[in-house]
């Protein structure tokens, strides 16, 4: 197991799944991906970078893509679904639904993007 899969393993149910299924589709798109720690959160990186960490919160699933224009791009696009807030550097999800798997997809194309840059 890995820092992701440790975090994930600690998580209660149903939030376990949830977060688990979303880290899913981000291993999926990028397999080469290792998980690491980034600002102290478990996360997914690239080449050193951080992709996106997804938390469990008192009040929502947060996903950290580890960058501001990030966030303000994919809200900007309008097509993220289920998204209920946002900070500038991250978006929160409901801890009662699965999370939009075209929301993950776009928040980490859009990353892997500037990564890219």
């Amino acid at each position: 197991m890995g820092t992701v899969d440790d975090y994930v393993a600690g998580l209660p149910s149903p939030v376990g799944e949830l977060i688990r299924d979303a880290y899913a589709i981000v291993r999926d798109m990028v397999p080469e991906a290792v998980e690491t720690l980034k600002y102290g959160m478990p996360a997914l990186a690239l080449d050193g970078k951080g992709v996106i960490s997804i938390m469990h919160t008192k009040k929502h699933i947060g996903v950290y893509p580890y960058s501001a224009d990030v966030v303000a791009r994919v809200l900007a696009d309008g097509a993220l679904p289920g998204v209920i807030g946002s900070t500038k550097g991250s978006l929160h999800f409901a801890l009662d639904a699965p999370l939009p798997p075209q929301a993950i997809r776009s928040i980490v194309q859009t990353r892997l993007a500037e990564i890219e840059r």
